[in-house]
């Protein structure tokens, strides 16, 4: 199975024109012709599982249509998005279409959207398959949200028996040892070497992580160098056993 995690910036690109005339005001930018780039690359992967984070749900940014549905349509498989905002923040204008996306081939038998208690990026997307289950999220930048959010997957990881991916941007700004909690669990990083994933021109942070339970083999990993968004992708194969991890 082929899994790819990228943080795709709701296609809004990247650069030092992203900041004029104004700091950020590249947010606002149309991303319908940028994204069809993210679709083309994302399609010549040839996934079976992705990650989007930072997904336009359908603003005015993306022509109202949903990024994860073209990305979904492109490789015929289906999505499943999530606002990755807490309620307050989920429903004002912009905020309501930016978050998460699982886009799979395979048909998950159940979707959650866990509230991870703190922070203003707090949802994390869980979508349960056959066999094995993937929880998608996109952490906190303040570090005090973003630890209880980690004990947060930790009890979730926990609480699962069976081969388990927990993906997307961690924002690790202190560095991998902030997962701790989850590696005491059994998780492991498929990065074994580290790659650094952002900014995408010359990477010095590794924030975007793949992390896999016991049962999940990891065949082969490689970051893609490209300029499509502010972070690089990570692309992953993995072989996933049927055995069970012993938690109840």
């Amino acid at each position: 199975m082929r899994l790819v995690i990228y943080n795709v910036r709701y296609g809004t690109g990247t650069g030092l024109s992203y900041h004029l005339p104004l700091p950020f005001s590249g947010s606002l930018r149309r991303s319908s012709r940028r994204f069809e780039d993210i679709k083309d690359f994302l399609e010549g992967l040839s996934p079976d599982l992705i990650g989007l984070v930072e997904a336009d749900g359908g603003s005015f940014r993306q022509r109202g249509i949903c990024q994860a549905e073209v990305v979904a349509n492109a490789v015929g498989g289906e999505s499943r998005f999530a606002v990755k905002y807490g309620n307050g923040l989920s429903k004002l204008p912009l905020l309501k279409s930016q978050g998460n996306a699982i886009i799979s081939k395979e048909s998950p038998i159940k979707v959650t959207c866990h509230d991870l208690g703190r922070g203003m990026k707090r949802n994390a997307l869980e979508a349960e398959f056959k066999g094995f289950s993937m929880v998608l999220v996109h952490l906190s930048l303040g570090r005090p949200s973003r630890r209880h959010q980690i004990e947060e997957l930790r009890k979730i990881c926990s609480s699962r028996k069976g081969p388990m991916i927990i993906a997307g941007d961690y924002n690790t700004l202190s560095g991998p040892g902030e997962l701790a909690p989850l590696m005491k669990e059994g998780m492991s990083t498929v990065n074994r070497g580290g790659i650094p994933t952002f900014p995408c021109r010359k990477p010095r942070k590794e924030l975007d992580f793949i992390l896999v339970s016991p049962d999940i083999e990891m065949e082969s990993f490689f970051v893609p160098r490209t300029n499509l968004s502010d972070h690089l992708p990570l692309v992953c194969d993995l072989k996933i056993s049927q055995t069970e991890r012993g938690k109840s």
